[in-house]
């Protein structure tokens, strides 16, 4: 696919939560594949990021609750 039509697609893509990629600014000044590869791989951490942080919330309820002995 030619680098014009990848970043169509890319300002179009909507993430699992209906969000656009982290860096869709960044799509238009992009010149390579490797770039615009890039700025999905920076999406995909923010992505895991958040979900590190949820899970950790969540924990420290847990925890508040006593309830940290179950599984």
């Amino acid at each position: 696919m030619k680098i014009k039509a990848i970043k169509k697609k890319m300002a179009n893509y909507r993430d699992f939560y209906d969000g656009d990629l982290l860096e869709v600014s960044e799509i238009e000044n992009a010149t390579t594949k490797e770039e615009l590869a890039k700025i999905i791989e920076n999406h995909r951490n923010y992505m895991e990021a958040m979900l590190s942080d949820a899970n950790s919330h969540l924990d420290n309820f847990k925890r508040k609750l006593g309830l940290d002995i179950l599984p």
